[in-house]
């Protein structure tokens, strides 16, 4: 009689096996996105750090003065962000080109992606789950932005800087190796210096330590101690750097963040359902709609897992939740739009919240490799939203044709446009663009300014273009380009005295506005006035501010 043969039974994976995960990743985040590579300016910040700050950043010895300075003025700003300057000096030192700018925006991106990877190992994240949210995050259309818009590498800085840093406090908290910690703090003080919501960190490593670890109060002391020493050097160095003009009251702080409220259902709509994204978001102008959407359908699938991780949706939650919360803050005074780019760091949040769902729990009725292929179609989905979304980014035309149907109560967006257009030559819009901007605020800056210069385009002697320039100088004076205009209105119109004390009023503002010194001096020239053309003269040579070529011997020569 013939012996059974043993039958070994092996048990066959249900899930699936990703080989090379993060290269996948990366590959296919580059070939998203690619051809932004080749994009032009959107004139939204980014031609202030590319061509207005060309001095600035040229020169490598100014590197130590951007760690005191405000982003866009020297003292009088709201925002303190030195690593986003050095960024620039960096572009503009080492290439000069857009090509070199773009690159660095998707290299911080691919960064953030390989560090988001890491990030989910820590929480225990399967490996296939893992690889799927990070690819999500890697070609999410909300966070487009972030990467193809140059100054939008501010979050994407600083979510490298935070994950890095909360990656070396977890590796801290496993060995108490203090090299770990120490790195931590770098990237902590990193974060703080790129944007002010870094200061959150903190917050999230302690909740990590509350709910994940068994931490001693000793442990606890010292981080919160170097945490605190680390903060308060951040504080002083933005302090002593930047003395903000707006200064917004207690109240107005209140006021502010309870209007703001709806954002986060507004930004929890994009994180879920991003069939409403803007180049150019205004609360007012975006639907409540996907974000009820989204709020609802995250609560049920959360509720129907009844072996999700509660710790790991609070955390979830709370990461969300507090990395959104400065941008609430944020007074309308200062910065009204509802930027997208600024969900870089906060959705992780809700990325961690889904492997919790039904859809990816062992009681989940589908198939976990038929999950996988659910969930790659959705990708496949954003990427195709994504590359669309991110061609509105390519130049400036196309970016405020798009800002305008965005936010069309956005009287900024409309003057953007107008402006452009006309600067390309194209009147007539101009003119439209710029009446819809007078519409719906007739107080924007540079809107009545610009609305003159469209009449006197049409008509170089519009009565009602002088109009427009004094409402300017109403509303925004000292804007020089305005004052320029009305002296030359004046002279056409034959009112010379006027025009000298505009032309004037342009050079004792900016001494080195030369073609308003030339004008300057043939008026006075003109005039007879020979001895207050002198004593301009004497001043710009005693301030050294030069001086109009030819102009001193014709002064000289009069009588």
């Amino acid at each position: 009689m013939k012996k059974n043969k043993t039958v070994i039974e092996t048990k066959i994976n249900p899930y699936v096996e990703v080989s090379y995960p993060i290269s996948i990743i990366l590959i296919v985040s580059i070939l998203l996105y690619i051809k932004s590579l080749n994009f032009g300016l959107t004139h939204l910040d980014d031609t202030i750090f590319i061509n207005d700050f060309h001095e600035l950043f040229s020169k490598g010895k100014n590197l130590g003065h951007l760690f005191f300075r405000g982003v866009f003025f020297e003292k009088d700003d709201s925002y303190y962000r030195p690593l986003l300057m050095v960024s620039f000096m960096f572009n503009k030192i080492v290439t000069g080109k857009l090509f070199g700018y773009h690159l660095t925006n998707l290299f911080f991106h691919l960064t953030s992606c390989v560090l988001l990877y890491r990030f989910f190992n820590v929480f225990n994240v399967r490996s296939d789950i893992a690889f799927i949210l990070t690819l999500l995050f890697a070609v999410h259309p909300v966070l487009s932005q972030a990467v193809v818009w140059i100054p939008g590498r501010n979050d994407s800085m600083l979510t490298t800087f935070a994950l890095a840093a909360f990656l070396a406090f977890v590796q801290f908290n496993k060995t108490f190796t203090w090299s770990w910690f120490l790195l931590h703090l770098l990237f902590f003080f990193a974060a703080l210096l790129t944007k002010e919501s870094g200061i959150i960190l903190p917050v999230m490593c302690c909740g990590y330590l509350f709910l994940f670890t068994k931490t001693s109060v000793k442990a606890y002391s010292m981080c919160i101690a170097s945490w605190v020493i680390t903060a308060a050097m951040w504080f002083y160095m933005r302090s002593i750097s930047i003395d903000p003009i707006i200064k917004p009251t207690l109240s107005e702080y209140a006021t502010g963040f309870v209007n703001r409220l709806p954002l986060f259902i507004q930004y929890l709509g994009k994180s879920l359902l991003p069939f409403n994204l803007s180049v150019f978001p205004m609360q007012a102008d975006t639907s409540l709609v996907y974000g009820i959407l989204a709020f609802a359908l995250l609560a049920i699938l959360l509720f129907l897992n009844k072996s999700a991780d509660k710790k790991q949706i609070l955390y979830g939650i709370s990461w969300f939740v507090l990395f959104l919360l400065p941008a609430l803050f944020i007074p309308v005074q200062i910065n009204e739009q509802a930027f997208e780019h600024r969900l870089y760091l906060p959705i992780i949040g809700i990325l961690l919240l889904l492997p919790q769902t039904i859809i990816f729990s062992d009681q989940s009725a589908y198939h976990p490799k038929r999950v996988f292929a659910g969930t790659l179609a959705v990708i496949l989905l954003f990427t195709i939203i994504n590359f669309v979304h991110q061609q509105k980014f390519k130049n400036e035309i196309t970016f405020w044709e798009n800002a305008v149907v965005d936010s069309p109560s956005s009287s900024y967006a409309h003057k953007l446009l107008g402006v452009k257009y006309f600067t390309k030559g194209i009147f007539e819009k101009s003119g439209e663009e710029i009446q819809q901007a007078l519409r719906l605020d007739s107080t924007e800056r540079y809107a009545n300014f610009y609305y003159a210069k469209n009449l006197l385009h049409n008509n170089p002697k519009d009565p009602k273009a002088e109009y427009y320039l004094l409402k300017e100088e109403e509303e925004h004076p000292g804007f020089i380009d305005n004052v320029f205009e009305l002296a030359k209105v004046n002279f056409e119109k034959g009112d010379k005295t006027k025009a000298l004390f505009y032309l004037e009023e342009c050079v004792r503002t900016t001494p080195t506005f030369m073609l308003a010194k030339n004008n300057l001096l043939l008026l006075l020239i003109e005039l007879g006035e020979k001895e207050k053309a002198l004593a301009w003269i004497n001043q710009w040579k005693a301030d050294k501010t030069g001086l109009p070529k030819g102009l001193e011997a014709e002064v000289n020569k009069m009588p």
